[in-house]
């Protein structure tokens, strides 16, 4: 049994049956709606016996009975990968790991959470008391009159509207506990002082910060340097610091430290020199989350960027930043711009809440404007 699936943070949802009872056909039916709601399904098919994708003779064919151990082949709108089983598991996982969510065909047998079809005598094709079960799918027929006992729902397998609903209400029931994060680890040398103690109105951003996420996050952290000294901030109450463990590396490896360390969270980060950054701003960004994607963030005037310090990154973007650490890219932008995320536009009365401050000149005039603001 296949296990590897249990690595997996995008959710899944095995559908197990017996031959001939309409699994495929539903699925298909599932895959089309979610295209139609902009959700990447991924799908993948558990085959109990030996399956042939290449075509003998062709050059692909020739290079795999040659003894090649991974085969790869494309064209300007699709590529395809056909590899032996030592390379299944990291193969399969990073390929379906970018989808939204991802069906599975098969495994009934499997510990995982499944939609169990009935055959045509409407017999389950395992026992009722699998606690994986989560809803049943029959052709009219229901053998078992206990299964309206187990209080899971039961579908006639063409009512595909609704099946399509549950499918995908589960999936966004899967949505990871958010925590906030607060950078204030850079090194300042243009404002030539700490920039999470620069204060307006008496409170310094690394306070209003943490106050500021505390309304929505269910835990705030400081993401700081090792050798940072916060003996300047005031009261931060229960939020917790945690010392950046790849130094030199910038927000990414605050936020690779901050992940590696809660990894089933989702992290809403923050940067301490964004002194027009507002709960509007917040509130709007969690509002029109995606936990589906690998995360979501506000795309910046003309589609000329993102805004990655002001950002949600779901528990799945762990992989990617840290492959993109291994091979030294260390803007979180041009991360972003690799993945699926969530991009959502800036109102245009709202673009200078992104405004930050690098110098002490440009702090001077956050200040006074600050001032006139609380006035």
């Amino acid at each position: 049994m296949d296990r590897y699936w249990e690595r997996f943070k995008t959710p899944f949802l095995c559908f197990a049956g017996f031959s001939g009872v309409g699994k495929t056909t539903l699925l298909v039916e599932l895959i089309k709606r979610f295209r139609r709601d902009n959700i990447r399904a991924g799908y993948y098919k558990h085959d109990a016996h030996r399956f042939q994708m290449d075509k003998e003779g062709k050059d692909t064919w020739r290079a795999q009975q040659a003894g090649a151990g991974i085969l790869t082949i494309n064209d300007p709108e699709h590529f395809a990968i056909i590899a032996e089983n030592p390379f299944k598991k990291r193969s399969i996982t990073h390929a379906l790991e970018q989808c939204d969510c991802i069906l599975i065909e098969g495994y009934k047998k499997s510990p995982f959470n499944k939609i169990v079809f009935l055959d045509a005598e409407g017999r389950l094709p395992i026992s009722r008391d699998d606690t994986g079960i989560k809803a049943v799918v029959h052709q009219g027929v229901i053998h078992d009159t206990g299964l309206t006992d187990l209080g899971i729902p039961l579908f006639h397998r063409d009512e595909v509207d609704r099946i399509y609903e549950f499918v995908r209400s589960h999936f966004l029931q899967c949505t990871s506990a958010i925590y906030g994060g607060v950078f204030i680890g850079g090194q300042s040398k243009r404002m030539g002082k700490a920039k999470f103690s620069l204060a307006y109105n008496g409170k310094t951003e690394a306070e209003r910060m943490v106050d500021l996420l505390s309304r929505f996050c269910d835990k705030v952290v400081l993401s700081a340097r090792p050798d940072q000294d916060l003996a300047d901030l005031g009261d931060l109450g229960d939020c917790e610091r945690l010392n950046d463990e790849h130094s030199g590396l910038g927000p990414v490896g605050g936020l690779a430290t901050l992940m590696a360390n809660h990894p089933d969270k989702a992290w809403l980060v923050v940067a301490c020199d964004m002194p027009f950054l507002k709960e509007r701003n917040v509130r709007h960004i969690i509002e029109q989350r995606d936990p589906l994607r690998y995360g979501t963030c506000y795309m910046k005037k003309g589609r000329l960027g993102v805004e990655p310090m002001c950002g949600i990154y779901e528990p799945k973007f762990i992989v990617p930043l840290f492959e993109a650490m291994s091979r030294r890219e260390l803007s979180l932008s041009r991360i972003i711009n690799e993945l699926p995320f969530h991009c959502i536009g800036v109102p245009e009365d709202n673009r200078s809440d992104f405004m930050n401050v690098n110098t002490p000149e440009e702090y001077e005039v956050a200040r006074v404007k600050r001032e006139q603001e609380e006035d």
